[in-house]
């Protein structure tokens, strides 16, 4: 709701109170004909100031609330009764209006304003009839309005300051969005840069054993006449170098590029334990529930996987290997070998890939090295896919 819709309706509510307490001043006054037009106008006038109070610029705006003061005080002034509290209750709505649509400064000038006008018709009422009773009504009446002044531009204040926290928030979310953009943005020209890195080390190791290769092959060429042997030795040589590169060349660009059966959840997974099992020779338990995966995540598993496998084999020289995966409130994951282990476990660049992946999906891992060795972690779900 914008403030001219609000100021409707706070003028709507108005017109009827001000409306009613004016019945009730009048039936009160049982006031002459010359006398209810006189305040008849004085209250109409009073309304419509209140109505058409909007239209008016800042400075107007302000010293409209002078009038009202002085409509009051005329309204008082014109009563047969040295206090008509009828009348008199009009200032407690001066009160709240300018504590609401005002600043603090402003409201508080012509909020207090309004009470020391109002307390000149209770000074002539403790002046005339002073006795315990007048003056109780003029301190109670002190004490209702300054309390009213100061709840509402409290209340004003601590709004004005939630607004402010709300918009700090705000804001502070919008530049978390962008760091985290920009974060994404390094880390993307991070993985642009390993990728030269990689492909650097291709083209020398590459290079180094395609020259040895093509230097083998030339010399077994040249002596396979003179010594036959000789160049046998040399060909099983260059075979060897072959292998070896092709072997390089080809665990880089697995590395680099993940394919779309890497991304097909536990089917993919499953697969790669089975094959992994049969090209190796090497018994791998599986017990793995299953359930659906979203690609990164699907990929993120796969990979964990892989590289625990090639682990156990490369470096643990398993001959068991025990592969569980498991979801509860998460994705629970284990890759467990008899291999040798390791009494110090030294981070290389599979295991920090793999604690990198699971962090990336706000997860956790652990490395456990007690007769085998031990990858063991979790990875929070999300989504659908909970």
């Amino acid at each position: 709701m914008n403030f001219k819709s609000k100021f409707k309706l706070f003028n709507l509510i108005k017109i009827l109170f001000l409306s009613v307490l004016f019945f009730l001043a009048m039936q009160y006054e049982q006031a002459q004909i010359h006398r209810i037009y006189v305040l008849t106008i004085t209250f109409l006038c009073f309304l419509l100031i209140g109505i058409f109070r909007v239209h008016l610029n800042k400075l107007y705006y302000s010293y409209s609330f002078l009038i009202d003061i002085g409509l009051v005080f005329f309204l008082e002034h014109n009563s047969r009764f040295l206090l008509n509290y009828f009348f008199h209750s009009f200032y407690i709505i001066i009160i709240i209006e300018v504590s609401l649509y005002l600043k603090r400064k402003e409201s508080i000038i012509l909020g207090l304003l309004a009470v020391i006008v109002s307390t000149i018709k209770y000074s002539l009422l403790v002046y005339y009839n002073y006795n315990l009773s007048s003056i109780s009504q003029m301190i109670f009446f002190l004490t209702i309005s300054i309390f009213i002044l100061v709840v509402i531009n409290l209340l004003k204040h601590f709004k004005k300051e939630k607004e402010k926290n709300e918009k700090l928030y705000k804001e502070l979310a919008i530049t978390h969005k962008k760091l985290k953009e920009y974060t994404k943005k390094v880390e993307e020209l991070t993985v642009i840069e390993e990728r030269n890195k990689i492909a650097r080390e291709i083209h020398d190791t590459l290079g180094h054993s395609m020259t040895s290769l093509i230097m083998q092959m030339e010399m077994a060429s040249h002596i396979l006449d003179k010594d036959p042997n000789k160049a046998k030795d040399l060909i099983n040589e260059g075979k060897k170098s072959a292998r070896e590169g092709l072997l390089k060349v080809r665990e880089v660009v697995e590395t680099l590029k993940p394919n779309k059966e890497m991304t097909k959840g536990i089917e993919s997974i499953i697969k790669l334990i089975d094959e992994f099992s049969k090209k190796c020779n090497v018994i791998i338990k599986k017990d793995i529930d299953k359930f659906s995966l979203p690609p990164d995540y699907s990929l993120a598993i796969y990979r964990i996987i892989q590289e625990s496998l090639t682990n156990s084999l490369r470096h643990g020289k398993a001959s068991n290997i025990e592969v569980k995966l498991k979801k509860e409130d998460k994705i629970y994951f284990e890759i467990k070998d008899n291999g040798k282990g390791s009494k110090k476990i030294k981070k290389g660049y599979g295991l920090k890939g793999i604690k990198e992946r699971v962090k990336s999906l706000n997860g956790d891992v652990e490395f456990i090295s007690d007769n085998g060795f031990i990858v063991k972690g979790y990875i929070p779900m999300g989504g659908k896919y909970d």
